[in-house]
């Protein structure tokens, strides 16, 4: 069994931080339990208004927290903006379904990520979307046009259909990007890099030859909701790693500030490294070009893929995350076996 030396926190991973309170979120809650108000009130209009308001100002956080409070008002705030628009307009649940479903589409994938992974089931987000839109359909058919009825669902289904398409498109990319393989490999020399962490402090990879093993995940950036939940995945697993002796280094290509801003607001304590040039991403071969998402993402290099791996004392790339499959980064369990089966000093090394 592998038994590392003594793991000694540097002043960076040592320090534990904590999610802030999500401000629009809590705004979206607070608008929650006053529309029922508005209602009882004889203000229907001004209740309908503020559940979509609701839905509206946690959907400006979904890409910044991802955490289960926001998945929960999704759900809460559609569903309720359903009920109102049926009870008010139409004689069966269509929209009570279409704002559910369409809410349940918008966070599947990233509350659920271990099972989805990026490129997995695309079918039950794009069916999920299209059987929303589709009831929405049919409860508007034949009704005259009104404000509230036509208009406050169209948010929540324009949302769900777009990231949907946007995780099938994202699929393809990836898929085509990884067909052989990264450009490190398994029992390869890791490349040597140095990159500033989150606090401006230079970081070598030889910083920990001899001493430590690194794990190197790299994440495609703030704005991705499913790197998120991978940082976190890798959090919680802190003290096994420490346990082992392993160094945790993210890498991804936002720039200082954003990713010390990142680190704080989603409570990771690694080092987060700021590849903003993605030289590194691209010595280790996970990096594309995804021309969608690069409409809105301003990264001159391409967008990073997320993926793993797993460098011993000697330098020696020991573990890969699968790039066929995608999502594989996100089960620590698999590093666990791998750092198990590395020898002790003065053992032969397995091939």
């Amino acid at each position: 069994m592998f038994r590392s030396q003594p793991f000694i926190p540097d002043p960076v991973e040592h320090t534990r931080m904590f999610s802030p309170l999500h401000p629009f979120t809590a705004l979206g809650a607070l608008l929650t339990v006053v529309a029922p108000i508005l209602f009882v009130g004889d203000q229907p209009e001004a209740g309908l208004v503020a559940l979509f308001l609701a839905y509206g100002f946690t959907l400006l956080e979904f890409k910044k927290y991802t955490s289960n409070f926001q998945f929960g008002m999704l759900l809460i705030s559609g569903t309720a903006l359903g009920i109102a628009l049926d009870f008010r307009f139409t004689d069966w649940p269509w929209l009570t379904l279409a704002l559910f479903i369409a809410a349940s589409a918008t966070i599947a994938r990233q509350a659920f990520m271990s099972f989805f992974t990026y490129v997995n089931w695309l079918w039950v987000d794009t069916g999920k979307a299209i059987l929303a839109v589709a009831l929405y359909g049919i409860a508007i058919w034949g009704t005259p046009f009104s404000w509230e009825l036509w208009l406050l669902p169209v948010v929540p289904l324009a949302c769900a259909t777009g990231l949907t398409f946007s995780y099938v498109q994202d699929a393809y990319h990836m898929r085509k990007r990884t067909r052989f393989g990264y450009r490190v490999q398994h029992g390869k020399q890791a490349p040597e890099f140095e990159l500033p962490d989150q606090e401006g402090k230079s970081v070598r990879l030889s910083d920990y030859r001899g001493k430590h093993p690194v794990l190197l995940i790299f994440v495609r950036g703030d704005w991705c909701p499913g790197c998120h939940m991978m940082l976190r995945t890798y959090e919680r697993n802190r003290s096994r790693f420490m346990e082992k002796g392993v160094h945790v280094l993210g890498i991804g290509p936002d720039d200082i500030s954003v990713n010390k801003d990142m680190v704080q607001r989603i409570g990771v304590s690694y080092r987060m490294l700021s590849d903003d040039g993605q030289h590194v991403s691209t010595q280790y071969g996970v990096v594309y070009n995804n021309p969608v998402i690069e409409l809105s993402i301003d990264y001159s290099e391409g967008i990073p893929l997320p993926a793993s791996f797993l460098v011993d004392k000697d330098g020696i790339v020991r573990y890969v995350s699968r790039p066929d499959r995608v999502g594989e980064f996100l089960d620590p369990e698999l590093i666990f076996k791998v750092l198990n089966e590395i020898p002790e000093p003065g053992q032969v090394a397995w091939n």
